[in-house]
């Protein structure tokens, strides 16, 4: 599990163990799943998430980490 405290709140990736993808929640909302935590961080970083609050700040928004190194990292 990866946490990214955003401008618009708390941000997580999630492994959902049953579909073995990667899940990005913003504010408890569910905006998609990935092949990987590193794909769904880079979506974040580019502002590319299905979540209109969040894509609407690129470019304005400028300590987004670049890739998932940036997110805090918690094991289960």
């Amino acid at each position: 599990m990866y946490f990214y405290n955003s401008k618009i709140g708390l941000m997580q990736i999630n492994l959902d163990k049953v579909t073995n993808r990667f899940i990005l929640i913003i504010n408890n909302v569910c905006y998609g799943t990935y092949h990987s935590a590193k794909a769904t961080a880079d979506d974040v970083y580019i502002h590319t998430t299905s979540c209109d609050e969040w894509d609407m700040l690129d470019g304005e928004v400028y300590n987004v980490p670049d890739d998932i190194n940036g997110w805090v990292k918690k094991l289960y």
